[in-house]
């Protein structure tokens, strides 16, 4: 069957080839027939009338190759069309021939049989030499302009008979998706996608004035995108094509080098790896001017495949995602930091998991969350604690202790005031407890025993300190301690992962589980009078939930995804739909396990026994960057101080002074590379003025295009102020916080 899909392939190349040479022989035979016929017009005639004989033969033959073939030839119903026309045709000018009416029979051959051998030519399109030459030509563009786009394209292979170039009737090239549907779909109209294109784009006149950054959800063969362009010049322009397809055909049809050169793309990513499209959501956002447009190709509504409907919940959960950042950071940038300097000195003195990778291998880790359903669940994990790995997750530790249950492990991260309240009172001696530097220092200065660590990849200050290698561990953040815990089981080599009491949701209008101390009556009814969303839950029915928990949700459930080979149970009774979970209950479980395995009371803690400590070459390296850091903040802050004095005058000195306004520029271009690249602003302003930072970035390469003066002077105290005033408003703070970690390195060396 393969073989047959080539043989039909290389007849239409065969034919892209004949046609021309048929529709010359036509239009000048055409001409000879009108004229007092000689033996070389009979002799002509003659000639042309065994090429459409034979022509007739070919397509018969191909038609029924194509109904034979394993694969769908959108070509198929032109083919058709061209034999049912050849054959009236036809017959029609040799019924002329034959009564001597030479006229009619030319025009035949004119006006019938020889637009219809055209109309085929430009239905079969381009030869297959140009179609690869266009192709490479394309591919040599995106090495050289789009390395990252190339990466992605070059690692394709291209599937013809999956996505079929195919030409409308005003000549323009189209594609046809052959889908698991009945029929076909064409992206563009059949007749003339310009007029389609330009209908879409009326309707858009009066909705985007208002935007400068435009996320594409499909680029097709660019048609959307460039008219877009035309009426929006200036806007930046992320396209997302979840087709590979679609983009490996359009390389065959169009100049990438032309379209690009007219669109100003900031971002270009293909396929359906969810990953590469958060950072492209995160890419787009952080670099994002006002509200965003979300656009997209019409036909892709209908294209099942492509689940337009997920990418519109993912880009709605990633501007959510973004906006609760951006508002975080403004909160506690200062406290995370406070807390990873602060919890530095434990942090040397306490051993990573490193030691504990794939250790717990063949065990069944229960993760315990604190919602409501975790009571109904408590007799059974009571139990459970001598069959399986036990961990509490954050809070979670108020309600196991208050049932009188510990746990095999505490994992805590949340850096906030109200994760210290649930921590001040507990009795939590002898339970090991992994913590991320990032959690509330006075936690960890109040626990002696059993602890290690690992550090979050949005840990700025400490993955900066410390000088990560590339065998030691660094955890995705997530939206909740859960995520962590997740995480930690499964690098320990856990491969099946429990869930009780994680209900994502406030099931019954309660948030916590009885023994939760750390929020009282009157937060829980604000909290539920505030949750105005819903969720479904595992009954059927729904819960309320908040935008925060749905994120979470969200969050744990791609985390899963992205562990598709660690099997997750969930035993809620009452919480949310969990994602990539199977449901099972607590006494299921019990009732294997009790039969199966068996784990001594203090089998963790001996597996702790493989934790090792940082090496003192490596400790005396961190406290000698500690050591410096307070005379380097002085020193940035002076810097801080006569950039900005600089930037005040800037406006006065372009119009008056030019020269030495450029000198100023250059001044302020010297300190500012050596503040972005000192420690103290890669490891602690980073990330206490990140959304200052994120606003200069965005803003940064207008700055630096400008040429004219006065508007670089303006525009210098519009974009890089901000940021420069703000590092200095947070000096004072910051330095107290460097000199207090100091003195708790300095302590812990004595």
């Amino acid at each position: 069957m393969d073989q047959q899909l080539i043989d039909v392939d290389n007849t239409i190349e065969q034919l892209r080839i004949y046609l021309p040479n048929l529709i010359e022989a036509c239009e000048f035979v055409s001409d000879l027939i009108i004229q007092p016929l000689s033996e070389k017009t009979w002799e002509n005639f003659g000639i042309i009338v065994d090429s459409m004989d034979d022509l007739y033969r070919t397509l018969n033959d191909l038609n029924e190759s194509m109904e034979q073939a394993a694969a769908f030839y959108a070509i198929q119903p032109n083919i058709v069309r061209t034999i049912t026309g050849l054959s009236d045709h036809f017959g029609q000018m040799n019924a002329c021939m034959d009564k001597e009416n030479y006229r009619d029979a030319s025009d035949s051959l004119r006006y019938e049989l020889t637009p219809l051998f055209r109309q085929l030519a430009a239905d079969l399109g381009e030869q297959r030499s140009v179609l690869e030459e266009r192709y490479k030509k394309n591919l040599d563009f995106l090495k050289s302009t789009q390395p990252k786009l190339y990466e992605q394209v070059s690692s394709f292979t291209r599937e013809r008979n999956q996505c079929q170039i195919m030409y409308s009737k005003n000549g323009q090239p189209n594609l046809c998706l052959i889908t698991d549907e009945t029929n076909p779909l064409y992206l563009y109209s059949q007749y003339d996608p310009s007029q389609e294109v330009r209908y879409w784009r009326e309707q858009l006149e009066l909705e985007s004035d208002n935007h400068s950054d435009t996320f594409f959800y499909g680029f097709g063969l660019g048609y959307h995108v460039e008219s877009y362009a035309e009426m929006y010049p200036e806007h930046r322009l992320s396209i997302y094509e979840p087709d590979v397809q679609v983009l490996l055909a359009s390389m065959e049809v169009i100049d990438l080098s032309e379209v690009f050169q007219r669109l100003n793309i900031i971002d270009f990513v293909i396929g359906t790896d969810k990953e590469q499209r958060d950072r492209m959501f995160y890419r787009f956002l952080k670099q994002m001017k006002g509200e965003p447009e979300l656009l997209a190709l019409p036909i892709y509504d209908k294209v099942k495949g492509l689940n337009k409907e997920q990418f519109s919940k993912d880009a709605a959960t990633a501007i959510m995602n973004y906006k609760s950042a951006v508002s975080m950071n403004d909160k506690y940038g200062v406290q995370w930091v406070e807390n990873s300097m602060y919890n530095l000195a434990k942090v040397l003195k306490t051993p990573s998991i490193l030691g504990l990778r794939n250790k717990l291998e063949g065990k069944k880790a229960v993760i315990v969350g604190a919602g409501p359903s975790l009571e109904a669940d408590i007799k059974s994990l009571r139990r459970l604690k001598n069959h399986a790995f036990i961990i509490a997750a954050g809070s979670t530790i108020q309600s196991l202790l208050h049932y009188g249950i510990v746990p095999h492990l505490i994992v805590s991260i949340d850096g906030a005031e109200a994760n210290y309240k649930v921590f001040k009172d507990l009795d939590i001696k002898g339970i090991p407890m992994l913590y991320a530097p990032m959690i509330q220092y006075r936690i960890i200065d109040s626990k002696s025993d059993h602890l290690f660590h690992v550090r979050l990849n949005n840990d700025a200050t400490l993955n900066q300190l410390m000088d990560v290698t590339n065998e030691e561990p660094v955890f995705q953040s997530n939206l909740s301690v859960t995520g962590t815990a997740i995480q930690a089981a499964i690098y320990m080599g856990c491969k099946e992962i429990i869930f009780t009491g994680q209900d994502l949701s406030y099931p019954g209008e309660l948030m916590y589980a009885s023994g939760a101390k750390h929020v009282d009556r009157q937060q829980n009814d604000l909290t539920i009078q505030g949750a105005e969303r819903l969720v479904e839950n595992v009954r059927g029915t729904m819960n309320r939930t908040t935008d925060a928990m749905m994120l979470t949700l969200a969050d744990i459930e791609e985390l899963l995804e992205n562990n598709s080979d660690i099997h997750f149970i969930n035993t809620t009774q009452m919480g949310a739909v969990i994602k990539h979970t199977v449901s099972q209950s607590m006494e299921e479980i019990l009732r294997h396990l009790e039969d199966n395995s068996r784990l001594d009371e203090d089998f963790f803690l001996k597996e702790m026994d493989h934790l090792k400590p940082y090496d003192a070459e490596r400790i005396n390296k961190i406290e000698s960057i500690i050591m410096q850091l307070p005379e380097e903040m002085l020193l940035i802050e002076e810097r801080l101080t006569r950039v900005n004095l600089k930037i005040s005058k800037l406006s006065e000195l372009s119009r008056v002074n030019p020269r030495k306004c450029a000198d100023f520029f250059t001044a302020i271009d010297a300190e500012w590379k050596l503040i972005i690249n000192s420690w103290p602003f890669k490891a602690i302003y980073i990330t206490v003025c990140r959304n200052a930072v994120i606003e200069f970035e965005r803003n940064f390469s207008e700055f630096v295009k400008q040429t004219n003066l006065i508007k670089k002077a303006a525009l210098a105290v519009e974009v890089m102020q901000p940021l420069v005033r703000q590092m200095l408003e947070k000096s004072t703070e910051l330095k107290l916080i460097v000199n207090e970690t100091k003195r708790r390195v300095e302590e812990r060396s004595l």
